[in-house]
């Protein structure tokens, strides 16, 4: 909260001596009632709040009201500017995590409204292909201990390019370019929420979701990728104005590597980072509970990323081909196969739509993100390894409701759809 309430003060552009106020309160309860009372007025009323915010509370820091009721000024700002009805032409990209899910993720809304004029901010493992037809590039710090330098380099990139909106990429980027104090509407995507992931302890959790519901009232658009994480955007901030934006498969069948016509081998795969959130000890569980039913069954992991959690899945058995584009992507994914996704929190995983895309039968970790949907899941790795038998073997409801749903995911989640509510998205600014 103390870093946070500097980058408060340094954000909206005020002298040393604010932010160091600023950083001296270790707590926001020590703002006074009266002094939220100013906020939520100018929320409202703007003019009249800042009256009050020089009368507030005798003995309150004046320079404190001033920079809260600046910050709601802006955030009203903001959503003003989103209901006028311009059209966003020039769209600035910034993310702290160029790679994976994310990059492609990127990748598709440039590729599906190419008349808009795309710009990248980046930080992240892979290095933007110069095949994306982005209009500029910049770079700027990859750990999130650089955060002032970063918040720092949003406004300098903001000045330069003079986008129409900002489009937020996942939590840091959303940190960095809602504390920037720019005067342009940021549209944050969180790819799914930090705080959703239940295998951090509660201090950790508990201080993401603080700095989300902090940071929510300075998100003029949210995009959800599920009903699930706009479910957690409204808990954040019930007033947020929520964007439901599918993802869509990032690789598509081709003459020379076709899809498979949910023609099934003994094998299953999962593609995806190795990290906590992909949960590769589970995956490996699983590949261990299945050998005790059925040695014949193989795995693959398609990703990389932790040595050691490369390691165990190897110890598992599972054969790990690390990143794979392009061609050697598709020549993976024309292979008959059964795809589990082992992830235990998600926004909406493109690995799912690339697997549906080439016509496997899904099936999945038991997570909110797939409330609804359909998909055979299963929440322990004994379970999963069962359901895993009952689709590679029977020929009845389990393996029915794989290929269902898979072809549900088509369906639903595809460029038309996607194209679309990116029009209406763009459209609102």
């Amino acid at each position: 909260m103390r870093v946070l309430m500097r980058s408060w003060g340094s954000c909206f552009g005020r002298g040393r001596g604010v932010r160091q106020d600023l950083a001296n309160r270790r707590q926001l309860r020590m703002v006074s009632p009266s002094i939220v009372g100013v906020c939520r007025r100018t929320l409202s009323a703007p003019r009249v709040g800042l009256r009050l915010a020089t009368t507030a509370t005798a003995g309150a820091d004046h320079r404190l009201v001033t920079l809260l009721v600046v910050a709601v000024v802006r955030a009203r700002s903001v959503r003003r500017r989103v209901r006028s009805g311009m059209t966003a032409t020039r769209i600035l990209h910034v993310t702290q995590v160029y790679a994976g899910g994310i990059s492609r993720a990127i990748t598709s809304l440039v590729d599906l409204m190419p008349e808009a004029e795309h710009h990248l901010l980046w930080a992240g493992y892979e290095e933007p292909d110069p095949a994306v037809p982005y209009a500029s590039v910049h770079a700027m710090p990859q750990t999130p201990r650089a955060m002032v330098t970063a918040i720092r380099r949003v406004r300098q990139v903001v000045e330069e390019v003079k986008p129409d909106v900002v489009h937020a990429h996942s939590s840091f980027g959303g940190v960095y370019t809602r504390l920037a104090g720019i005067d342009v509407p940021v549209f944050y995507e969180p790819h799914c929420y930090k705080f959703d992931d239940r295998q951090q302890n509660t201090v950790k959790r508990a201080i993401f979701r603080l700095a989300e519901k902090a940071l929510a009232r300075r998100s003029a658009r949210t995009v959800v990728l599920s009903p699930h994480e706009e479910k957690l955007a409204k808990a954040l901030d019930p007033r947020a104005i929520t964007h439901f934006l599918p993802n869509v498969a990032t690789i598509t069948p081709t003459a020379a590597h076709r899809a498979t016509g949910f023609e099934t081998a003994r094998d299953v795969f999962m593609i995806g980072r190795l990290t906590g959130q992909k949960d590769p000890g589970y995956f490996a569980q699983v590949a261990e509970e299945v050998h005790t039913l059925d040695p014949d069954v193989t795995f693959r992991w398609i990703g990389d990323g932790d040595p050691g959690m490369r390691r165990r899945l190897e110890d598992a058995g599972v054969q790990v081909l690390g990143w794979l584009t392009g061609d050697r992507l598709a020549a993976e994914l024309s292979r008959p196969a059964l795809y589990f996704h082992s992830a235990h929190y998600e926004g909406f995983p493109l690995s799912l739509l690339d697997a549906a895309a080439f016509e496997h039968p899904l099936a999945v970790r038991s997570i909110p993100t797939f409330d609804g949907m359909g998909l055979p899941e299963a929440e322990t790795p004994a379970e999963s390894a069962r359901l895993i038998m009952e689709i590679l073997d029977e020929d009845g409801a389990a393996r029915a409701r794989a290929i269902a749903s898979s072809k549900n995911l088509n369906h639903t989640m595809n460029p038309s759809v996607q194209r679309d509510a990116l029009v209406a998205l763009y459209g609102s600014v």
